[in-house]
């Protein structure tokens, strides 16, 4: 088999722009953000820990810019509670001092604490928790504080390589505007989104990681709220990571107008 072929039945997707082609144009504009190919990480890590870490990160990015996230790591980093048994013993008045301005860093705080225990408790380690068959460990997550299915499917495919495609408020965006009428993406619920989408596209970790990244790039630069489809793209830096934003000189539109329903009917009117 291929590289980049589906290993499921595509017959629902009834649109001639699939979610493959999807991920295959956006990489053509963005490059690959995410695996040893990508010029740099879309997910920085700054810990020796970067499992920990990334269960963490998945915690504060809710209802959270990833600039304000970015912070907070490092702050916890240099605090040395990117360590499970540090933060296991950590008061939620020193974490939620470090999180802040995080949102809800109060409730943050004590989650992220309850988190770090229940993972000792229950595995030892998040290495072997993540070692769990997939089914079962997403029920197990789900089980956890401060975890929902969008962040139980962020750590399972970041931390663990299970072969998850993350479904969030920027997903339900970009695709309600290429295929409205596919079914109704504001109201469906995860599983249905996430299975409509991943049906259609390989099981291979690697690839919906990069995807799911392609897709955040292609909300904060194009597929804003209010739209800039012939560009020139959001300058957003949301990372202090050098060269992570080194496209941002480019001043062509979105990779998607061709195939974008919303584009295509919006031109029409004008």
């Amino acid at each position: 088999m291929q590289p980049g072929t589906p290993t499921n039945s595509m017959a629902s997707w009834r649109h001639r722009v699939t979610p493959l082609e999807v991920y295959r144009r956006l990489v053509s504009h963005f490059g690959v953000l995410y695996g040893p190919d990508a010029h740099q990480p879309w997910w920085p890590i700054i810990s020796p820990n970067p499992q920990l870490e990334i269960v963490i990160g998945a915690v504060l990015v809710q209802q959270t810019r990833w600039e304000t996230v970015e912070g907070a790591i490092e702050r916890l980093y240099q605090a040395g509670l990117i360590d499970l048994p540090a933060l296991a013993r950590a008061t939620v008045a020193d974490v939620a001092e470090l999180i802040y301005p995080c949102a809800f860093y109060r409730q943050k705080a004590a989650g992220l604490i309850a988190l770090a225990r229940a993972i000792s408790e229950r595995y030892g380690d998040v290495a072997t928790m993540l070692r769990r068959p997939t089914a079962m460990l997403r029920r197990e997550l789900l089980t956890l504080p401060r975890i929902g299915p969008e962040t139980a499917d962020v750590i399972m495919l970041y931390a663990g390589d299970h072969p998850l495609f993350v479904v969030d408020a920027y997903t339900r965006r970009i695709f309600a505007r290429l295929v409205p009428d596919e079914i109704a993406w504001d109201r469906a619920s995860y599983h249905q989104v996430q299975h409509i989408i991943a049906a259609a596209l390989p099981s291979d970790p690697r690839l919906l990681a990069d995807f799911h990244a392609q897709l955040n790039e292609l909300a904060v630069r194009y597929c804003l709220s209010r739209p800039r489809c012939d560009g020139p793209p959001a300058r957003r830096v949301y990372s202090r990571q050098p060269g992570r934003n080194s496209f941002l000189d480019r001043h062509d539109g979105c990779p998607l107008r061709s195939v974008c329903t919303w584009y295509q009917g919006h031109r029409q009117l004008s």
